[in-house]
């Protein structure tokens, strides 16, 4: 019987079938064969024949040469192959001390450096890896190749991740479930493909751009969610797995299967409207070269048949749920012209619904975390300081910085409050000159300016903003890679505001991490004089962590304002369709368990570092109430239903 029916998705591109179909079938299941892949007890013949990978990449890069269709077949075959063969293995077994040592090893079969030694295989996986790569990587760079080999570790690190959480039993929560999941459902490494098979590879900091990394990551987050959809029977009822996306928002919002699985589709299209939006409305301001906008056009056309190659695959592959449509003759498609739009929360995403600027919900008071001992010096030298910059005091903003920073030095405390006030100059004058206005063109020209102050000989400032930037860095630089994310973030903003757009929630917890991980760790290192780490998953949990309080904490301010959309709690209602308290609640308790995350990160990171992000958090945002460690309630969203 089946958990729930499939919902009814969103699907704007029409599926195209490759020619070469027929003989890179022939090709893979010679070439599994050779390799030891069929009858050693993961699949048999007749269960690799009807998952049918070979159709997977003919669906997938329609426009794919033979021998390229023949490579591609091949590494989905090792992809597939490779998550079963691990479950037998490892998950069955919740082996995790093995699984540890074998992915230790694993990496060392995929040299980015072409004259390194492959080592001597131990199972047909690694075997074939080694084989897989030797016939991919010849041509291509050594940064394709180490980003490449990165994302296909990725699918195998995480795998790993999967496991740790089976063993432990543990449910993961939502956001850090989504973000893990970008490397097992492996869309990154598909994009790497693209590139390859385009004979197009984008420069690197082309391929960092945020209009790229957002199409890359929306394509990737949409293939897991469709995919988790269509498995979550096979997982859960046969294979035991916690790790689904329909289960995780079961358990954490308390859902029937149904519910969960139609809020994934609403997710789903979520992220295809936001690749969209972001074809549209960002990449044609990227500036780049005739030669690299014809790639990244390329680059983004070929996501959208892989898209719509996958679902096409999952609707026939024996793999999933999709009895109605398993027999159906590949020539013909399933999709129709696209009517998914039915799902609520995209509805509403895409429509540009206006805001309720009036309606509010409760949030609990907490005790007021201590103030450093040298607060009222650092209100003295703010206020000081912004008067001669030209800059308006902003009390609230030093508030934060007594609060937040309650443990350092007076003269690093006098610093951090200028900085505090910077920040909020900038925020005051994008609010008031260019969003009450809906003025982009000049928001844009005001923020693309600042990183002119960042180096050592700045030009003349035209405003106040520059005139304390260039001050200040002067005096306490911080890395200026995150001062120019800071930047993006605020075009990102100017664009919502301009276009009446309520960003996509994952849109808008990824753009704000970024500002958090970057910028606010930097003035909390600064702080303390510690050293920049390598930032991962702990700083990560820190900026959702920070991200939430704020959009709860901040929501009735900010979205008074009439053109301010960008607010976590309001994409979250507008993707449940629920009322505003029960998306403050939900947003509650993903503060919760991202707390709860933190703690356990935090126990692997030297003491001094965690402690002070730790303090942070605990002054963060001054004199306000402010929501506590323990979210809006910890069991809050598990009364989630929908309004």
């Amino acid at each position: 019987m089946r958990p729930f029916e499939l919902p009814d998705f969103y699907r704007p591109w029409p599926p195209r079938l490759n020619p070469h179909v027929e003989a890179a079938r022939a090709h893979n299941r010679a070439w599994a064969v050779r390799h030891g892949l069929i009858d050693d007890g993961v699949w048999d013949a007749a269960t690799a024949d009807s998952i049918d990978l070979a159709l997977f990449a003919a669906y997938c890069f329609p426009d794919a040469t033979p021998a390229q269709l023949d490579l591609l077949t091949d590494w989905y075959f090792w992809g597939f192959y490779f998550d079963d063969w691990f479950l037998r293995h490892y998950k069955s077994t919740g082996d995790v001390v093995g699984a540890a040592a074998w992915l230790a090893d694993v990496r060392a079969f995929m040299p980015a450096d072409l004259a390194q030694p492959v080592p001597e295989a131990a199972d047909p996986v690694q075997a074939t890896l080694a084989e897989l790569w030797a016939r991919t990587v010849p041509g291509t760079t050594e940064g394709w190749r180490r980003r490449f080999g990165d994302n296909t570790f990725a699918q195998m690190d995480d795998a790993f991740w999967e496991l740790g959480n089976l063993a432990e039993g543990r449910v993961p929560n939502p956001v850090d479930y989504l973000e893990r999941r970008r490397g097992a459902g492996a869309g990154r490494w598909v994009a790497d493909l693209i590139e390859l098979v385009n004979g197009t590879p984008l420069p690197d900091h082309v391929w960092a751009s945020r209009p790229v990394q957002v199409m890359r990551d929306t394509f990737t987050d949409a293939q897991v969610l469709l995919n988790d959809v269509f498995s979550y029977q096979r997982e859960t009822e046969q294979e035991g797995e916690l790790n689904n996306f329909v289960l995780v928002l079961r358990e954490f919002l308390g859902m029937t299967p149904q519910k969960a699985a139609d809020t994934a589709n609403d997710l789903i299209t979520s992220r295809l409207l936001q690749f969209e939006s972001t074809l549209l409305t960002e990449l044609p301001e990227l500036p780049l070269t005739p030669q690299e906008r014809v790639a990244v056009l390329n680059v983004a056309r070929s996501l959208q048949d892989a898209n719509a190659g996958s679902h096409e695959w999952h609707l026939r592959s024996s793999r999933y749920m999709n009895e109605a449509t398993r027999g159906a003759d590949p020539r013909v498609p399933v999709w129709r012209h696209p009517t998914g739009l039915g799902a609520s929360a995209a509805r509403l995403w895409a429509g540009h619904r206006p805001v309720d600027r009036h309606a509010s919900f409760h949030l609990p008071e907490t005790a007021i975390s201590g103030k450093s001992p040298f607060a009222g010096g650092a209100r003295t030298a703010a206020a000081d300081w912004a008067r001669r910059m030209g800059l308006p005091y902003a009390p609230q903003a030093v508030a934060w910085a007594v609060t937040a920073h309650h443990q350092v030095s007076r003269d690093r405390l006098e610093v951090l409050s200028q900085w505090y006030v910077l920040l909020a100059a900038l925020d005051s004058t994008l609010d008031r000159v260019f969003k009450a206005r809906g003025d982009l063109t000049g928001g844009k020209a005001f923020l693309r300016r600042l990183p002119l102050f960042l180096g050592e000989n700045p030009p003349p400032p035209l405003n106040a903003v520059e005139r304390g930037l260039a001050d200040l860095w002067a005096r306490a630089p911080l890395n200026p890679a995150h001062v120019e994310r800071l930047v993006e973030t605020r075009e990102w903003e100017l664009g919502n505001s301009a276009r009446g757009r309520v960003p996509d929630p994952v849109d808008h917890l990824q753009t704000r991490r970024a500002e958090h991980a970057g910028l606010m760790v930097d003035l909390i290192l600064y702080s303390l004089g510690l050293p920049a780490p390598r930032r991962g998953a702990l700083e990560e949990c820190f900026a959702d962590i920070a991200t939430a309080r704020r959009d709860l904490v901040t929501y009735q301010e900010k979205i008074s304002v009439p053109t301010e959309v960008s607010n976590g709690v309001l994409a979250l209602q507008r993707l449940l369709e629920c009322d505003l308290q029960q998306a403050a609640d939900v947003v509650g308790d993903l503060l919760t368990a991202r707390r709860a995350q933190f703690d356990r990160l935090a126990a692997d990171a030297p003491a001094d570092y965690a402690e002070a992000l730790r303090s942070w958090l605990g002054g963060d945002l001054g004199d306000r109430t402010r929501l506590g460690m323990s979210g809006l309630g910890t069991r809050g969203a598990h009364a989630w239903r929908p309004a």
